[in-house]
């Protein structure tokens, strides 16, 4: 494929993957805006609280993959050859059908052996631990069940296809609206949404699944096909997964040990009002992150090809340009998240000025650090993210549980933000510099200055029109002006090349469609 031809698939499959990645996001976020009010008006806020909290503790089940769903988007992505890319998912499939079997074994062991065991959920009151306790076991059972089936979405995106990965998230996405709407037509409880969530996104799977191998038949498993010494191991497989998966325990004790200490600290209640938030917040997350989750699967097909000046570049102007919507975040969060809170749910959704300035102040950084991240994976040499992530975790949860006790959920939101300034902010450039020998260079001057001088004046004058403008319509249009003058000024201090790259955007849309 020549270099011209090469950069026209690469921004198609980039534009195809955004566009659909933006597309679930979409959907999701309706989704969200429409079935917490929903869930928080039938099952009160106690009651929702400890769905919240339940499904934090359900988030960790992801790790029980040993990384292995990540693992097989690496690896499809490097290893072009059907033959090949068959080994993987046999492989894959069979390693996890039968690490889901044992977690099966563990957890009716665990449930019949330590029949209290449901005290991990924080203060639940007694009259609601046995809803509870049936609503945990069923979630933990059937998510277990899908686990031959998980590999699919990871395999569509090592083939260059992560716009079926996100359709069928979106499919996932509506099926628990689904579950949650029929739960409440038919009266039911915790334990029946739980029921109704799990089969529903087995069916999701079970589709994709048939989808998949319907299209690409070339990559079909054989159940007897004789592997040769070159072909990817169990070993490969394995080993690539745990680091994914040591990554996934910091990621995890980041995003939803919040929950889980605001409940024993301060009362599932308190979680409510938090997790509103979080789950807003998380929506702005999502629109940054977007573009890297595309680029994952394509840094690992680049690499194999040793295209390094394609990895620098992209990687560079994909800094320059989220790291301004990284600011937009936390200052249009600051500017607007009360009032939208308080139309959306009531003012007790809203959980104070502190935790949105740390969580709006977390996304800025994150737009950074997914960047860097997402490009180690696709590199597969994330080994010392691995480290760096645990390191961000500890220092999260230690300044969390030191500050909730003070500042309560601010305290926790803090410890959130400031876990990531003192670690990843600035400890994975530098990883990223050592893996790739020098090959990839980042470049700083103008994120640095955007920062200085357009960012942090238009972060304190929004902080200030809070605090000190009371009338709303007013403080409405001085928001509006700050934001305004932030993105002129962005635009005006974008390098030049990022610059050009976003004004050819509709011409790279209009050729992909072509």
């Amino acid at each position: 494929m020549t270099n011209e031809k090469l950069c026209k698939s690469r921004k198609k499959i980039f534009l195809l993957g955004t566009g659909a990645i933006y597309g679930k996001l979409a959907v999701s976020s309706i989704i969200g805006i429409i079935s917490v009010p929903i869930g928080l008006h039938y099952f009160g806020p106690l009651r929702y609280g400890i769905w919240i909290v339940i499904s934090s503790i359900f988030a960790y089940l992801s790790l029980s993959n040993f990384g292995i769903g990540a693992a097989v988007l690496t690896l499809i992505g490097q290893f072009h050859d059907p033959f090949d890319q068959r080994i993987i998912l046999r492989r894959s499939i069979g390693l996890l059908t039968a690490i889901g079997i044992i977690f099966i074994t563990l957890t009716v062991c665990v449930s019949y052996l330590f029949p209290g065991w449901i005290a991990i959920l924080g203060k639940v009151p007694s009259d609601l631990q046995g809803e509870a306790t049936k609503t945990t076991f069923f979630l933990i059972i059937l998510y277990f069940i899908q686990f031959p089936v998980i590999v699919f979405g990871p395999t569509f995106s090592g083939l260059q296809e992560i716009y079926w990965t996100q359709i069928y998230d979106s499919l996932s996405a509506a099926v628990r609206l689904v579950s949650l709407i029929v739960t409440i037509l038919i009266k039911g409880n915790l334990v029946t949404l739980a029921l109704f969530t799990g089969f529903g996104a087995l069916s999701v799977g079970v589709i994709s699944g048939i989808h998949l191998f319907s299209t690409h038949p070339d990559i079909r498993p054989r159940l007897f096909e004789q592997s040769t010494n070159t072909s990817p191991s169990c070993q490969l497989i394995f080993t690539s997964g745990i680091r994914f998966f040591l990554m996934g325990i910091a990621v995890l004790v980041i995003y939803n040990t919040d929950n889980l200490i605001i409940s024993h600290y301060l009362g599932p209640l308190a979680v409510t009002s938090y997790a509103i938030t979080y789950q807003l917040f998380t929506m702005g997350f999502s629109i940054i992150t977007a573009g890297n989750l595309v680029l994952w699967p394509m840094h690992a097909h680049a690499v194999s090809s040793e295209d390094w000046a394609w990895i620098q570049q992209t990687c560079n102007c994909t800094c320059q340009l989220l790291v301004i919507l990284g600011g937009l975040l936390w200052i249009g969060g600051i500017a607007f998240v009360q009032e939208f809170i308080t139309l959306w749910v009531g003012p007790a959704g809203y959980s104070g000025l502190v935790v949105i300035i740390a969580l709006g102040g977390y996304g800025y950084m994150l737009s950074l650090v997914n960047t860097y991240v997402m490009l180690l994976n696709g590199l597969n040499r994330n080994k010392n993210v691995v480290i760096i992530g645990a390191l961000e975790a500890v220092f999260n949860l230690g300044i969390s549980l030191i500050l909730v006790k003070k500042l309560g959920i601010g305290g926790v939101a803090l410890g959130t933000f400031l876990g990531t300034l003192m670690t990843s902010f600035w400890l994975l450039p530098l990883d990223i510099r050592y893996q790739t020998a020098g090959k990839v260079k980042l470049y700083f001057k103008s994120i640095v200055t955007h920062a200085i001088w357009v960012m942090l004046p238009c972060l304190i004058l929004v902080i200030l029109t809070y605090l000190y403008v009371s009338v709303t319509w007013m403080k409405f249009i001085v928001n509006i002006f700050i934001i305004t003058i932030y993105l002129v000024l962005s635009w005006y201090i974008m390098p030049l090349d990022v610059r050009n790259l976003v004004v050819d955007i509709p011409k790279l849309m209009r050729t992909s469609k072509s």
